[in-house]
């Protein structure tokens, strides 16, 4: 790691410590809240929405000048792990904010599995703040004092998830992945991005500017309006590190539907980092900061980076030059592996170009494979 980035991390972690959060987040630049991690991120949202003013404009008295709304992800859900309520897949359970994460858990997971998972979801997790703690404490059958515990426990696991999904790529290095979705399938065969994080699941604010600009002609001071401006471009910025996430996911899933659906890497298709930022109409560093250390679970139940899926040009063909010459089946001069390449994967290069490939694989000539095969 340059000094550069280790200053950076130092500065990043810092961030979610300080009481002036909501007045240090402007002054950071999106490529460096791409940098946080997951949890880090969580925390940031917490005291965002803990935070009066927000909740004003979230869930005010009044519903007609409700100014901020949720807006979910399309194809997107919390992933089923969560329902499981597990606690004994917890990674670390030295730290004091896990250990009062999982005594909380005990006393509120009851609750859900009495309420169901269908009005867990529509109360709590998908909730618009249109509906008060009264109103859903109503309608759920629950004390108040039970409503706010479920809905703190729903805010901490974001916090959490990293403890109860661990990460298990590069487990024995210094390099820390956060898993942030899993490739599921709905019942009907299509594929759905199942979130590890609720606040995720959530999805982005939604602003209504109208309502926004009326509360902004009433009688507020410099001061109120200052705050109400802070808040609004937190809120974008947040919106902007959570779409990123999802859409770089979404295109990945929709670019690799084959691989997906077969688990086979051969079906890998090119999806360069640089192709994806101009498809989002993003600066490629965005991308870089966006996927590095995150990780995506397949519907089989293996890890990859992000990275993984979205392997270059390059990439894929010297994979399939690596899978022609171990196949077995035939020893293949570079002509014999370029004119393979063209027939079934529809792959035009040079035989000089496979050659190259080759050395950079390592791969002995055609010659010295040939005569390796004879002798054994």
């Amino acid at each position: 790691m340059n000094l550069g980035n280790e200053h950076r991390q130092i500065r990043l972690k810092q961030l979610p410590q300080t009481k002036q959060i909501l007045k240090l987040i402007g002054r950071i630049k999106l490529a460096d809240l791409m940098e946080l991690s997951e949890n880090e991120f969580a925390k940031i949202i917490k005291e965002i929405e803990n935070d009066p003013l927000f909740k004003k404009l979230f869930s005010p008295s009044n519903r007609q000048e409700k100014v901020v709304s949720y807006i979910r992800f399309p194809e997107s859900r919390l992933a089923r792990s969560f329902y499981e309520l597990k606690e004994d897949i917890a990674v670390d359970r030295s730290s004091p904010n896990i250990e009062s994460f999982l005594h909380s858990r005990k006393q509120v997971v009851p609750l859900i599995k009495r309420l169901g998972i269908d009005k867990f979801k529509k109360y709590f997790l998908y909730n618009d703040g249109q509906l008060s703690y009264k109103d859903i404490s109503l309608a759920c059958n629950l004390g108040e004092k039970e409503v706010r515990k479920i809905m703190t426990l729903t805010d901490d696991f974001s916090i959490q998830s990293e403890f109860f999904n661990p990460s298990t790529i590069n487990v024995d290095r210094n390099i820390s992945y956060s898993k942030v979705a899993k490739i599921e399938k709905y019942d009907s065969g299509d594929f759905v991005i199942s979130f590890f994080s609720p606040h995720l699941v959530k999805g982005r604010y939604w602003i209504n500017y109208e309502k926004l600009a009326e509360l902004k002609n009433r009688a507020l001071s410099h001061t109120e309006l200052r705050k109400i401006n802070k808040l609004v471009h937190t809120l974008k910025a947040i919106n902007a590190r959570k779409s990123i996430i999802y859409q770089i996911i979404r295109k990945v899933l929709k670019k690799q539907s084959i691989y997906f659906a077969t688990s086979n890497s051969k079906n890998l298709v090119s999806l360069s980092q640089r192709e994806l930022a101009k498809d989002m109409n993003v600066n490629p560093s965005i991308i870089s900061r966006a996927i590095a250390r995150r990780s995506i679970e397949t519907p089989w139940g293996e890890e990859y980076p992000i990275k993984y899926f979205l392997p270059n040009r390059k990439r894929i063909i010297k994979k399939l030059i690596t899978d022609i010459i171990n196949d077995g089946k035939c020893i293949r001069t570079d002509e014999g592996i370029r004119e393979k390449l063209r027939k079934d994967f529809n792959i035009d290069i040079s035989r000089r170009s496979v050659a190259s490939y080759r050395q950079e694989l390592k791969i002995p000539r055609y010659s010295d494979r040939a005569r390796s095969c004879k002798v054994k």
